[in-house]
């Protein structure tokens, strides 16, 4: 029997390590390229729309609605206002009917007498083809670009 005292030297020293090979993990972290998998199922979502096509949304007292819609025709339009006058918000896409430029124009001359002038609301231009549909009590303001909170409580009234 040996004790501590005799060989100390062995105690530290991994050269006199005399049992069986160390079991190695197989760690894809620590490859120099990694392998991504890919399957062929196909990715699953959920339809919200087609599910409850008539969901009711509940009105909060603090909190506002955002829909997010694309304007395929100037028959679309009822819709926005529809949300606008209930006092909920949209994000319009309108590249598919800027092509159609009679079209085009109703629709926002619709949309701008309705939100602006009937309801005191807020048409802004978001990008070339977005639009953000404001309900009154709501406001724009310019500059926040990169500011998440900057707006002053005396701007929003």
């Amino acid at each position: 029997m040996r004790f501590m005292s005799e060989e100390p030297e062995k105690q530290t020293s991994l050269d006199a390590f005399n049992g069986p090979a160390p079991r190695t993990l197989n760690l894809p972290s620590q490859k120099e390229s990694i392998s991504s998998t890919s399957s062929n199922a196909p990715t699953r979502y959920h339809n919200m729309e087609m599910l409850y096509p008539n969901a009711p949304v509940p009105k909060v007292a603090d909190g506002l609605v955002i829909h997010r819609a694309t304007l395929h025709d100037v028959t679309g339009t009822f819709q926005l206002m529809d949300w606008l006058a209930d006092g909920e918000a949209a994000i319009v896409r309108m590249e598919r009917i800027m092509n159609r430029e009679l079209e085009f124009q109703t629709a926002v001359e619709r949309l701008n007498e309705f939100i602006e002038t009937d309801l005191g609301g807020q048409i802004i231009k978001l990008t070339d083809t977005r639009l953000m549909l404001l309900p009154p009590g709501c406001r724009g303001v310019r500059g926040l670009d990169s500011e998440a909170f900057a707006a002053d409580p005396s701007d929003l009234r």
